[in-house]
């Protein structure tokens, strides 16, 4: 009788990780609201939500446009080098993508900036 009780909590226990692993991987997906491939394949930079899924707002704050972002700078083998820091925080409509290899910076929105090599966040 117990190894039966034994079973049925195994079997209880890995459905439950695989439902919180399962929920978890959809989570990030639902996080991401852009990514942007660098000219010359060598970076990625993903836009993810700021907030929780589970936060409410009230009717008039705006939609997708006014959330707050935080952006991730990911080398090709998808390694993150740098992200953007609190003190950086823009809303998704104020985003957009220059790539200046020049002087190694991806340029995220007016004033912020993210260094290639060193992943440092400059705004």
């Amino acid at each position: 009788m117990t190894s039966k009780k034994a079973k049925i909590i195994y079997i209880l226990a890995t459905i439950l990780v695989l439902i919180a692993l399962t929920g978890r991987y959809f989570y990030n997906d639902a996080m991401i609201l852009a990514t942007y491939q660098s000219p010359d394949g060598k970076y990625e930079l993903v836009i993810k939500n700021n907030r929780s899924i589970f936060f409410s707002t009230m009717p008039g704050d705006g939609g997708r446009g006014s959330l707050s972002v935080k952006v991730i700078l990911i080398d090709a083998d998808g390694k993150v080098i740098g992200t953007s820091n609190d003190r950086c925080s823009l809303f998704f409509d104020s985003i957009y993508v220059d790539w200046d290899y020049e002087n190694n910076w991806v340029w995220y929105g007016k004033g912020k900036a993210i260094d290639l090599k060193t992943g440092e966040a400059d705004c």
